[in-house]
Formats: structure tokens, C-alpha cells, sequence
């Protein structure tokens, strides 16, 4: 038996139907709260959109996909749902016979699957080819019928978090110190030019030293503070004068840090020269990896500042009785869902 088989291809071949244990899952699948989800999403249309299914025949080379195209789209949506990892979705995947079900594939149980990077591929693949308003679209035309009071809708701000580490001046005015010290050095090498002198090794051991401080000083701040803008800034320096009246020395990611680096160095500066820890810097970087990350203030007990992206959720019709047969799922979680997902991808892969 194979691997991985959709099972809109192993249905007919099924043998004692009367006794077979898989119905019994399709039964209590679609009485689920999965089930009601997948009887909701326009998977198929959806998977057009994609352009992971073509009207005209054409004859592909290479092994057979695991997932079907609309069992690609499902799987995201799933991924969404669960809040999982690729390696623990993976794993629930495997032994989840629901799961299976929604992403319409069967897995032999002595054959799993055991590439998790399988799911991350899958994503990379959806996000090349989104256009998130269509899909939008597309949703909200299948809901529709299940709706009312469209004339009245409700926003409200949120925020998407990202994972990484609270920023401070400090920590990103070194992070932005390495990387450019680093774009520095692969410019030198490129030109065949000596590396031109810098403080970095000092300002390299005096920040060493203030990180493994436990408590720092408002005076032991400013001190480090200065010395990363100053030397941020003669490194930047030198790169303009190295890169001066060439083209082509720096490739297009570096061009895209050096911008965010830059970027960094004059609202540092700026902030370092006012002297008002309090002043709200507008478009404020705290990322050069994620530039798009901001800090939003919530005023939450735990957490009263998150980083993330920010976007506004729309709810319509929120209140949705979930016990009904053929309602829909309460569309500000469907939504919410929905456009995490793409947002998601929309910012990681474009």
C-alpha cells in the first residue's frame, strides 16, 4: 500500500463496507466541529484561485502529490485552527484520523509521515500565488446566505504577534552594529580594498560587559547608547564611501537591510539627542529582520506592550449560534483565522 493516498481514490476499493470502521469516523466527522468547518470552506474554489487547479489537462512529471489541491488549502486552514507547529501537526496528522479527513488524505499507519518541512513547503507554495482580496471574495460570497445585518459591521485594532526577544535601544542599535559591520566587510572582499578601521572590537567588549550587567544605570545607558550611534554611523559611512559611483556591489537583500539599518540609526539618533525616553517615535523599527513589526500598546495585565502587525479585524454578524446544523462558524474566529493565515504568509513570503 502506498505511503499517502487521497481518499477520494480508496473509497470504492474498501472492502466489508458493513464492517468497516472507517465510516464510523466519516460519521462522527461530519457531526464534528471539523466537519462543519470543511462543509463551510470553499476549498475548491479557493484552490482555483491558487491556480492549483487547471481547466486544460497537462502532464505533470514526477511523483504524485500528497495532498490534493484542495486538501493543500485545508491544511493551512488546519494549521491555523489548531495553533500547532509543522513538527506537532505533523505527529497529530499521523494519528489523527479527523485530520485526515479534512485534508482528504489517508495515511498508512505503518507508513507516516515524518518530513515536517512537507507543511512548510505547502505554505511557501500558497503564498507565491495569493491574492488575499479574492480570497476574501470568495468567502464571504459562500457565507453570505448564512449572514445577516450585512449593512452592520464592527472593527477593532489588533495585533499579530511575532515571537522574538523585547527590544531595547541597546539590543537593536548592536544587532544593527553586526549586520552592517558584516555587509561592510563582504563589500571590502568583493572590491579587493582594505577593511577600513573601526572601534568595533572595543565597542564589542564595553557591550559584553553591559549585557552581563544584571542593572544598568541611566548614565551606563547613555554611555553604551552613544558609543553603537556613533559607530553605526561611521560604518554606514564607510559603506556609502566604499559603494560611491559603483553598481551591482551590494545584492538586493543587503540593499533592503542597509534601507532598514539606515532607518534605525536616524530614529536612534534622533531619540538619543531629545533625550525623552517617554517620546513616541512614529513608525518606530524593533526588528531589522521583521521591519513591518511594531509596538502596540494594549494594556494588558500580563503584557501591556505587544509586537506584531498591525491590521484591523472586521466581525459581521458575529453572534452565531453553533449548535444549528447549517449555521456557519462564528465568522469573527472563521475570519480571524482566514486572515491570519494569509497575513502570515503574506508578510514571511513576499
Amino acid at each position: 500500500m502506498a505511503k499517502v493516498q487521497h481518499i477520494s481514490g480508496i473509497t470504492k476499493r474498501l472492502p466489508f463496507e458493513d464492517l468497516d470502521f472507517y465510516d464510523l469516523f466519516r460519521i462522527t466527522f461530519e457531526n464534528s466541529e471539523l466537519g462543519r468547518m470543511k462543509r463551510l470552506l470553499p476549498l475548491h474554489e479557493m484552490a482555483v484561485n491558487f491556480g492549483l487547479v487547471s481547466n486544460r489537462y497537462e502532464r505533470k512529471r514526477g511523483p504524485k502529490p500528497f495532498f490534493s489541491p484542495e486538501g493543500k488549502v485545508a491544511l493551512m486552514f488546519l494549521k491555523m485552527h489548531t495553533g500547532l507547529s509543522a513538527p506537532k501537526l505533523l505527529e497529530q496528522l499521523n494519528g489523527n484520523v479527523h485530520y485526515q479527513i479534512f485534508c482528504d488524505i489517508y495515511i498508512n499507519p505503518l507508513r507516516p509521515l515524518t518530513n515536517y518541512k512537507l507543511i512548510d513547503d505547502i505554505a511557501g507554495e500558497l503564498s507565491d500565488k495569493l491574492k488575499i482580496q479574492q480570497q476574501q471574495d470568495i468567502l464571504a460570497e459562500a457565507w453570505k446566505p448564512y449572514m445577516k445585518d450585512l449593512d452592520t459591521f464592527y472593527t477593532d485594532a489588533t495585533c499579530y504577534e511575532s515571537e522574538m526577544r523585547y527590544p531595547t535601544d541597546q539590543k537593536l542599535l548592536w544587532e544593527c552594529c553586526e549586520k552592517a559591520y558584516s555587509i561592510m566587510c563582504t563589500v571590502c572582499q568583493r572590491l579587493g580594498i582594505h577593511r577600513p578601521r573601526t572601534k568595533y572590537l572595543d565597542v564589542e567588549k564595553a557591550n559584553l560587559t553591559y549585557v552581563k550587567q544584571r542593572k544598568h544605570s541611566k548614565s551606563q545607558q547613555r554611555k553604551i547608547t552613544r558609543r553603537l550611534i556613533k559607530l553605526l554611523g561611521k560604518i554606514l559611512a564607510e559603506i556609502r564611501k566604499a559603494c560611491r559611483g559603483l553598481e551591482d556591489v551590494l545584492t538586493d537583500k543587503e540593499k533592503s537591510a542597509m534601507e532598514t539599518i539606515t532607518k534605525v540609526y536616524r530614529q536612534q539618533k534622533n531619540h538619543f539627542e531629545n533625550d525623552n525616553p517617554r517620546e513616541s517615535v512614529p513608525n518606530r523599527i524593533v526588528s531589522i529582520s521583521k521591519p513591518y513589526v511594531r509596538p502596540i500598546v494594549r494594556s494588558k495585565e500580563v503584557k501591556p506592550v505587544e509586537f506584531g502587525a498591525k491590521c484591523n479585524n472586521i466581525q459581521v454578524d458575529g453572534q452565531v449560534d453553533f449548535n444549528q446544523e447549517n449555521q456557519v462558524l462564528a465568522y469573527h474566529f472563521a475570519y480571524k483565522g482566514f486572515h491570519y493565515f494569509f497575513l502570515k504568509c503574506h508578510i514571511l513570503f513576499f
